[in-house]
């Protein structure tokens, strides 16, 4: 049975995880922080790691006004060590090959979704975000895994569940500023 797609003003559902590095973090435990929660396919994707770098750019401004970015691929934690190459972004990475986050989320798995992308800019996203690689990676993920972007607030709340339409459909940059002011 099919898990029920998360909705806005409900509590985000919560998890325990560990993140890339083994550290166990909890969702619950970041009440009194705003929250992005985005959901990836894995990190051996272009289009992804395209999203991945526009979100870092933010690290100055989100971290400014407190922001917790939590980003989830379906990687193992080693794929996901080479992708960051000793680097130490903003965001919280978690590694979910077991996709349970997926699952609790309800995050989508859509072959038509994927053929969807190529007319929204696939090819020439995947193209820039390739060129972002400091070393070429493998796809340790599923191909038709489709992007969700969740903000949540202080209380736990979803103030903002945005489910992609297509592989590299975001939340837009501007929302998530406005929902931050």
């Amino acid at each position: 049975m099919r898990q029920a797609k998360v909705k806005e003003q409900q509590a985000a559902p919560v998890f325990t995880t560990t993140d890339v590095n083994g550290k166990t973090m909890s969702l619950a435990d970041l009440k009194g922080k705003k929250v992005l929660l985005t959901f990836y396919r894995n990190v051996g994707c272009p289009i992804c790691n395209l999203r991945f770098h526009e979100i870092q750019e933010q690290a100055a401004y989100f971290k400014s006004r407190n922001l917790v970015v939590l980003a989830v691929y379906e990687s193992s934690a080693e794929n996901m060590k080479t992708y960051l190459d000793g680097e130490n972004p903003y965001a919280v990475l978690i590694p979910n090959p077991d996709q349970s986050l997926y699952k609790l989320y309800d995050i989508e798995r859509s072959t038509g979704k994927v053929f969807k992308s190529l007319f929204h800019g696939a090819i020439g996203k995947a193209k820039e975000g390739k060129k972002l690689y400091k070393t070429p990676m493998k796809q340790d993920g599923n191909a038709n895994t489709i992007g969700g972007d969740f903000l949540i607030d202080e209380n736990g709340t979803v103030k903002k569940a945005y489910y992609g339409k297509y592989i590299g459909d975001h939340l837009p940059l501007e929302q998530i500023k406005a929902f931050l002011n």
